[in-house]
């Protein structure tokens, strides 16, 4: 069923070692192994391409000789062909972009998908993790050389002999598969242990140089989610006092609060929350249509404005329009569509842990990247602050799971009532922006701790209402100036050792 190949310059010993482990692992009966005994004098691609020919089977595996494999690996990659029969190639790591530069790692973060033990002799076992497990196979353009899986009835091409012996054989592989359409992708379904780390040597960059100029005028290749993936979990309805009030501040563009409202009745339970729309300008044709919406739901409220200030008038909102029956407070942008029930899984956070001052989740760009999944603060050697949005720009979540957090966005962010107000509301001072990371402070100051929550995705089409003007630009730097330094000067004591310890 399986034909292995792998190239060796290891002993007699070390061979049979390997070769019983991959016969007592693979979980089949039916498994062919040429290993190819090669001290330097063929390159991979001529190993790998002798071992297609050869082989009897049609899924092939090539690997390296110093790995171990989970037990029955090989039954689970061939469920994994069999799940996904669009595949051709499977690997255990890889990436979803392939740059100009060649150095496919490096935006390791943002870009690289799978799971790798490494255990180099004398040293820990530790594993990279560049996303969690899923439970589908991830597309990529290319895979790591270390374990790489095929069909050999479904690729184009096979390894390129051209260039180098131990480099840019995967992706002299896998980039004209890939760019003839066959689809490669990254498993979870099964692990594997590398009992070395690959460094790159001479070869390695007198290679790249070679398989650049081959490739210069594709690269770079991009392959971005084609949708995103929301975790199958169940989220019980939760029992609270009273109701979640949604606050959305809006301006026009009536076609994206009209899907961030239905999104809330699609994911979440109605009777969980109240809408509140504060209206800063838009037309009168476009707040007929508002209020069209208002006289048919029960749940929503329009509040109408002749100013924009984003903490007046969510400030506004929470003292004059918000009752004794709102327990929570969820801030939503009018760009925000969520894609699971947020309300019940924030009220699930906030019920078992008591110390939640804001708390998030992750926040997607219309191209299904990453904007946002926490915000971390950060102090320079001039103990200047830097505020990073956490995974901005990544494809695949690197965790779906609550983490800790410096801040969140009030793009979508949840606080208790009672918290907000002995935060004192938003401060009305901030012009651009700002009022959100100083909230963040406040509850940090107070002794909470803030939270995103991975596992709760929404949709930020941040693009689509953000101005990018020199006077957008000119209010952010008074506003950081002016405004949110001298707030962090004065607590810059406790602030540090709370910023600090987030960053560990």
């Amino acid at each position: 069923m399986i034909t292995i190949i792998y190239s060796t310059h290891k002993d007699k010993e070390y061979n049979e070692t390997f070769k019983t482990h991959l016969l007592d692992s693979v979980g089949l009966n039916d498994v062919q192994i040429l290993e190819y005994q090669n001290n330097n004098q063929y390159s991979l691609s001529q190993v790998y391409n002798s071992g297609i020919t050869e082989s009897v089977f049609d899924i092939i595996v090539c690997c390296h000789n110093d790995i171990k494999l989970e037990k029955n690996w090989g039954v689970k990659l061939l469920e994994d062909f069999s799940n996904y029969p669009e595949f051709g190639v499977i690997g255990k790591a890889g990436s979803c972009y392939f740059p100009e530069s060649g150095i496919y790692w490096g935006r390791m973060q943002q870009t690289m998908v799978g799971q790798v033990w490494h255990h180099p002799e004398g040293q820990k076992k530790w594993l990279n993790t560049y996303t969690p497990k899923y439970p589908f196979l991830v597309p990529v353009v290319t895979v790591d050389g270390l374990f790489i899986a095929f069909q050999k009835n479904k690729i184009k091409h096979k390894f390129d002999e051209s260039y180098g012996k131990f480099h840019f054989y995967d992706h002299g592989f896998c980039l004209p598969n890939f760019l003839d359409g066959v689809k490669l992708g990254v498993t979870s379904s099964f692990e594997i242990t590398h009992n070395s780390v690959g460094k790159p040597n001479l070869e390695f960059f007198e290679t790249k140089d070679k398989f650049l100029e081959k490739f210069k005028d594709i690269l770079p290749l991009d392959l971005k989610p084609q949708n995103l993936y929301t975790p199958l979990q169940k989220i019980e309805s939760q029992k609270i006092n009273g109701k979640v009030a949604i606050i959305i501040p809006t301006k026009n563009k009536l076609d994206l609060l009209f899907t961030c409202i239905e999104s809330f009745y699609e994911f979440c339970n109605p009777e969980m929350f109240d809408i509140f729309i504060a209206d800063t300008g838009s037309t009168e044709e476009e707040k007929e249509l508002i209020k069209k919406l208002v006289s048919q739901v029960d749940n929503i409220k329009l509040i109408e404005y002749d100013y924009y200030n984003f903490s007046k008038i969510n400030n506004d909102v929470v003292k004059n329009h918000l009752t004794k029956n709102h327990e929570f407070i969820l801030f939503s942008n009018n760009d925000i569509k969520i894609m699971c029930d947020v309300i019940n899984g924030m009220i699930k956070q906030f019920k078992s842990n008591n110390r939640i001052g804001t708390l998030g989740c992750r926040l997607h760009y219309e191209d299904n990247t990453i904007q946002h999944d926490g915000v971390i603060f950060a102090f320079d050697e001039k103990m200047n602050l830097v505020v990073e949005h956490k995974h901005i720009g990544t494809y695949y979540p690197p965790s779906l799971g609550l983490t800790k957090v410096s801040a969140n966005t009030a793009g979508l962010m949840m606080m208790r009532k009672f918290t907000f107000e002995k935060c004192g509301g938003f401060n009305e001072k901030y012009t651009t922006c700002f009022e959100d990371v100083e909230i963040n402070m406040r509850c940090l100051l107070l002794g909470l701790e803030n939270y995103c929550d991975s596992g709760l995705i929404a949709y930020h089409f941040e693009s689509q209402t953000r101005k990018n003007n020199k006077g957008n630009s000119e209010g952010e730097r008074y506003d950081y100036v002016n405004i949110l330094l001298p707030f962090i000067t004065k607590n810059i004591n406790l602030l540090s050792r709370k910023i600090n310890f987030l960053r560990k």
